[in-house]
């Protein structure tokens, strides 16, 4: 059955200990002192950045991150914002597809010429060249790059409405726009297997019913990967406490990413990580357990430490999880992230001990990210 479908797009249980990563982007800009509107369009700066992130915080998983839900929607024609000291954003105001009609004026995106496709080109290949290793690359899944061109009211009533005209733009945005773009993906980076991580935040209840679920992100990932095979996923479905029908939702989630369950905050601590380990061990999930973003921001340290230690405790004694870092906001302090990865790295070290508050723990003091490159002797602009 397809629940209990197992890939390997998962951190590895055999590692000696439990990683942790990051959604980091305008928090990246942040502390590099660059503008948000280089940094999303000038590819070396924004690998340049993203891999001194990674090593500044010791994240064990490559930080590299982008606005991932205008890539698509933009290469379309869509207007995107670019905000000063913020993430650009798609025009809310003027959607791309503004009645039904608009879908047949609209051409497929060319991965290598439209939009900043080709900037995702460029970084991508920086890393690879840089880190000698490349394990995904994400997209926009099919409802949210609905969402960013046809508005989230007007697509919520067409489905009521105007069903057909929906199934049209979800096979011309599989077929047509995603399709593409992961066939040139895996020629130009020659792997065949690599991990498309779909991303799909406005497919989330209470903002759509779980029969939508079924009908329209369910069925198009799976259309997906009935032509790319498992690694493809979609993920970063959030509202769980919302649902109302929790093991559903999280069903309907592991078959957008078979073997993988992915829960984040504030849903995770809300539901409560031992229900939620319970479902995943029944179906042999491994579990990705966000952080909540407000928390990493706001603190204190003493709750975000307590945060991660809970989860370690809870989920992943048995090497079948990851931590992750939901979205950095940019002015969130250092010293709150540089504790989440410590406490990650003490607390989730193998073997996990039966009580955690044997570990000794303390919070460490690092230098500012200025002072880091510095001492590395390069520059930003490098």
């Amino acid at each position: 059955m397809a629940k209990d479908k197992k890939t390997n797009i998962n951190p590895s249980p055999l590692k000696p200990k439990i990683v942790i990563g990051a959604q980091s982007n305008d928090h990246s800009a942040y502390l590099a002192g660059v503008s948000t509107e280089q940094f999303f369009t000038d590819a070396r700066t924004f690998a340049h950045v993203q891999l001194l992130v990674t090593e500044y915080y010791q994240l064990d998983i490559l930080s590299n991150f982008w606005d991932v839900y205008n890539i698509e929607a933009e290469a379309l024609g869509q207007k995107v914002i670019y905000h000063p000291d913020g993430i650009p954003d798609v025009d809310r105001t003027r959607p791309l597809i503004s009645m039904p009609a608009d879908l047949d004026r609209i051409s497929p995106p060319d991965p290598y010429t439209s939009g900043r496709l080709p900037w995702i080109r460029q970084f991508n290949k920086i890393f690879l060249e840089t880190t000698h290793k490349l394990d995904r690359i994400y997209f926009t899944a099919p409802f949210s790059i609905a969402v960013n061109i046809r508005g989230y009211e007007n697509l919520v009533m067409d489905m009521y409405e105007r069903p057909r005209f929906v199934h049209r733009l979800f096979e011309f945005l599989c077929d047509d726009v995603i399709a593409p773009f992961i066939e040139v993906m895996r020629s130009e980076f020659g792997n065949p297997d690599l991990v498309m991580d779909g991303r799909d935040a406005w497919a989330s209840p209470p903002m759509i019913a779980l029969d939508i679920m079924d009908e329209y992100v369910v069925a198009y990932t799976e259309r997906l990967r009935d032509r790319f095979g498992d690694k493809v996923i979609t993920r970063g479905n959030w509202g769980d406490a919302r649902c109302g029908d929790i093991e559903r939702f999280f069903s309907q989630k592991i078959r957008c990413s078979p073997g993988s369950l992915s829960v984040l905050d504030p849903d995770l601590y809300e539901v409560g990580p031992e229900r939620v380990k319970t479902y995943a061990d029944k179906h042999k999930a491994f579990i990705t357990a966000g952080v909540d973003a407000t928390l990493l921001q706001r603190g204190p340290v003493e709750a975000i430490v307590e945060r991660v230690k809970l989860y370690i405790d809870k989920l992943a004694r048995d090497g079948r999880c990851m931590i992750h870092l939901n979205q950095i906001a940019a002015e969130t302090p250092p010293e709150h992230i540089h504790a989440a990865v410590a406490a990650c790295h003490a607390y989730g070290r193998h073997p996990i001990p039966d009580n955690l508050e044997d570990v000794y723990f303390e919070i460490p003091k690092r230098q500012s990210f200025s002072a880091f490159i510095r001492e590395k002797g390069v520059s930003i602009d490098a």
